[in-house]
């Protein structure tokens, strides 16, 4: 059955009357006449069809079902309450989004001032963490993550796929076929994210080197880092070679050409998700922080996509 349309106004009088004990505190409470606080208690006793109170002209008493409707609303408008105080706060702070620094140096940062220019009422701040944390223990609005987990505990929304590729400067890697030929990469000191190799994805030498095929060898000449940003800007400086992600060389490898592709590009297991609450994930500035996000992340991704060679 559809809600009258008074229903919730009716109820928030019928409240004040059974707190404050009479018709005319709450009258008082309310800031409404006396006869607008009787007319709003008859047309919530027409919607439901029952009394809710007995009234004469010297005493007011709440029925045993007025007692029940008070009991259950009042719960209902105190939770509607506290969600309204919510999302008025929300409006008013700062969002507060986080991702893994690489992604936010190399990526998000550069952007950020396009995001305020689209939407210059609503400030972002930002937050690195390369490890994946609890957005409502630490009271965070929103992240961008690079995964393969589904959480269902979380609104989960799918950006686009993620590719990786070995990069270094065009001033030691001369050869034009080396992309063809990936035991050239033998002859050049790899730049390596200790955090990447840790694992065994597409991401570390040793899933890219194993996808083309090759080994890791031993006792290879190496600089060792712990983010890829740093090992990125490595490679422009000329110090070797490291493994890059599409998403982050839209700048230094198309526009300024700092460095360039010099192996196969490969697929990642884990894409990009922009990851929020369930409660959070249909608010206006969440909406507009995600279609801005998947918008600018996905076209990025694609642009250094239509470059590589695979």
């Amino acid at each position: 059955m559809a809600l009258h349309p008074a229903t919730l106004t009716c109820l928030q009088v019928f409240s004040a009357i059974v707190e404050e004990g009479g018709f005319s505190r709450a009258s008082e409470r309310l800031g409404l006449t006396q006869s607008a606080v009787s007319h709003r208690i008859k047309q919530l006793e027409e919607i439901t069809g029952v009394t809710l109170i007995n009234r004469t002209t010297r005493y007011m008493k709440v029925t045993d079902v007025g007692q029940r409707l008070y009991n259950q609303s009042r719960l209902n408008l105190v939770e509607l309450e506290r969600t309204l105080s919510s999302l008025k706060s929300m409006s008013e702070a700062p969002l507060s989004l986080t991702t893994i620094s690489s992604l936010a140096t190399k990526w998000l940062l550069p952007k950020l001032n396009e995001y305020n220019q689209e939407h210059p009422n609503q400030p972002l701040s930002v937050l690195t963490d390369d490890k994946i944390i609890d957005l409502n223990y630490e009271g965070i609005d929103a992240a961008i993550r690079l995964t393969d987990i589904n959480d269902p505990a979380l609104h989960m929304t799918f950006i686009c796929d993620e590719w990786v590729f070995p990069v270094a400067s065009g001033a030691i890697a001369k050869d034009e076929n080396i992309i063809a030929q990936p035991n050239l990469l033998l002859d050049f000191p790899w730049l390596i994210d200790v955090i990447a190799e840790k694992g065994s994805d597409e991401s570390s030498w040793k899933g890219w080197l194993s996808n083309q095929a090759l080994g890791f060898p031993d006792n290879h000449k190496k600089q060792s880092f712990n983010r890829t940003d740093i090992a990125l800007q490595a490679a422009a400086a000329g110090q070797g070679i490291a493994i890059a992600r599409a998403s982050l060389v839209e700048t230094d490898m198309l526009e300024m050409k700092l460095f360039k592709q010099v192996g196969r590009a490969v697929k990642m297991k884990y894409s990009y998700y922009f990851v929020c609450s369930h409660e959070k994930a249909d608010h206006p500035v969440i909406a507009n922080l995600r279609d801005w996000i998947s918008k600018e992340l996905k076209a990025s991704v694609s642009k250094v996509k239509q470059q590589l060679i695979y």
